[in-house]
């Protein structure tokens, strides 16, 4: 119901005015010296307060109805998220700031086109159930380090990919890396009769056959027939690779399928 910009300390680092009915935000805020983080709804007027596009840091875009993101959304140049988590009528994404970490654009289920790009390699996307995007946003989506989206398969972008859990990889280089980092894909499928809730979260946990090390990656939302993107680092000791994916302590969900991509590798001998 808050509609009036508040009287507030200007010492604070975070404001956050998301769900509230402000449209109007003061020309001071600029000059406000601790502020650190910005967080709004989104309204259409909102172009029209320039110094607050300069300090916007998360952004949600929480009306249903909406049907487009509007394009000027490239000029908040401070923004680290975008919330679209639910705006069911939007079909496209325009051109979006490079400062961009985040975007939650899961439950967009009209959504078929991206006419942007991803600048930021460590950037995480989150496009759940949505299964209208077309052929060319999926490729782009997953080539990103953290991702999800809808699929049945692991996508070709994987060199690497098997069915099921377990994948080996035979090493040709010589000398062999001390290190390697991969991309990996996972396919998550639900073996119960029914889906779990979205907030039933659950760690992913990968074990490798070299030196049986075992890491952690907490995948949300959880969802069946999606796939997972993440980066992982092996340490090498044979010419033979072998990693094992497994969700850790939930019998109704299993891993349908896998995939590596090979990155950068580093270190060989002491050397980059």
């Amino acid at each position: 119901m808050v509609k009036r910009f508040p009287e507030i300390s200007t010492n604070v680092r975070l404001l956050n005015l998301s769900g509230t009915a402000i449209e109007e935000v003061p020309p001071s805020i600029r000059s406000w010296p601790r502020l650190h983080d910005l967080l709004m709804s989104y309204f259409e007027n909102l172009k029209e307060f320039p110094h607050a596009l300069d300090s916007i840091t998360h952004l949600e875009l929480n009306d249903t109805e909406i049907q487009e993101v509007p394009p000027w959304i490239k000029r908040i140049s401070r923004l680290r998220t975008l919330m679209l988590k639910g705006c069911r009528k939007v079909v496209s994404l325009p051109q979006i700031p490079e400062s961009l970490k985040e975007i939650d654009a899961e439950d967009c289920e009209s959504l078929e086109i991206l006419d942007c790009t991803f600048h930021n390699p460590e950037i995480t996307l989150r496009f759940g159930k949505c299964f209208k995007l077309n052929q060319e946003a999926r490729d782009l989506i997953i080539q990103s380090r953290r991702a999800v989206l809808p699929g049945r398969e692991v996508h070709a972008y994987f060199t690497h990919r098997v069915t099921g859990g377990s994948l080996t990889i035979k090493l040709n280089e010589r000398p062999l890396p001390r290190y390697m980092r991969f991309k990996a894909c996972i396919l998550l499928v639900n073996n119960g009769d029914c889906e779990a809730p979205d907030r039933d979260n659950k760690w992913l946990h990968i074990s490798f056959g070299v030196r049986s090390r075992t890491s952690g990656e907490y995948i949300y939302p959880c969802l069946t027939e999606h796939l997972y993107t993440f980066g992982i680092e092996a340490i090498v000791t044979s010419s033979e690779l072998v990693f094992e994916f497994n969700v850790r302590g939930r019998n109704d969900w299993k891993i349908g399928g896998c995939g590596l991509r090979s990155e950068v590798l580093h270190i060989v001998d002491g050397h980059e």
